[in-house]
């Protein structure tokens, strides 16, 4: 068990020399970089855009609820204004990450 544990970091630690030192490293950092700022940009989106989509949902909604009752009207509203907080949170949180 030692011997196997051993041998797994010594592969990673090889691995994480090559990758840091390696010339032709550096190319494989630079894309990993590149690929982490794609993905970091399409979060960005998405929670923008979610965060849109669940305003017009809560706007279209509190439309159509006026022929609910007002405890029902109330609850259905309490869960759009929390779903849009959550969304813009995640947003403020992708744009801290930025």
């Amino acid at each position: 068990m030692k011997t196997s544990r051993f041998l797994i970091f010594g592969a990673l630690a090889a691995a994480a020399i090559l990758l840091l030192t390696s010339d032709r490293a550096e190319g494989l950092r630079n894309d990993i970089a590149d690929n982490a700022g794609k993905w970091k940009d399409k979060l960005n989106d998405l929670a923008g855009s979610a965060g849109d989509k669940l305003s017009d949902l809560r706007d279209s909604v509190s439309k159509e609820v006026d022929g609910l009752t007002k405890d029902a009207r109330k609850r259905i509203m309490a869960i759009l204004d929390e779903s849009t907080k959550t969304a813009k949170n995640i947003k403020n949180k992708a744009e801290e990450l930025a």
